[in-house]
């Protein structure tokens, strides 16, 4: 059991469970049809991306026993899963620059765990 801020035991199933619902979440985001209308600016999506996967890295070390570069491996396939999949979306198109906006959001939470560990 991990300890929250509050020092109440967190079960990680309860860690286990927000991450299946945040990858079922992300995925969904990432396939469904594009809204249409103008981004807050220019690349906000790259943003949006990084933000997702450093999330996607919290709940995944919360949650798992495995080793970091592990758990690096299996985001980053993730991030490259949805990018094969929008490429069958329609009004969806696969992009490199997401992917690197995945592995910045993963390397900004490896970075913050070897400062401040969010597991163990």
């Amino acid at each position: 059991m991990r300890l929250s801020a509050v020092g109440r035991a967190i079960p990680s199933g309860v860690w286990r469970a927000a991450l299946v619902l945040a990858l079922v979440a992300i995925l969904w985001l990432a396939l469904r049809p594009q809204p249409g209308g103008t981004d807050w600016f220019e690349h906000a999506d790259k943003l949006r991306h990084a933000g997702a996967f450093l999330v996607l890295w919290v709940l995944s070390r919360r949650s798992s026993g495995a080793a970091a570069g592990l758990l690096m491996a299996g985001l980053l396939a993730y991030g490259v899963l949805i990018e094969v999949l929008q490429g069958f979306t329609p009004n969806r198109e696969p992009s490199a620059a997401d992917v690197l906006a995945d592995a910045v959001g993963i390397a900004i939470g490896a970075f913050i765990d070897r400062r401040a560990p969010v597991c163990g």
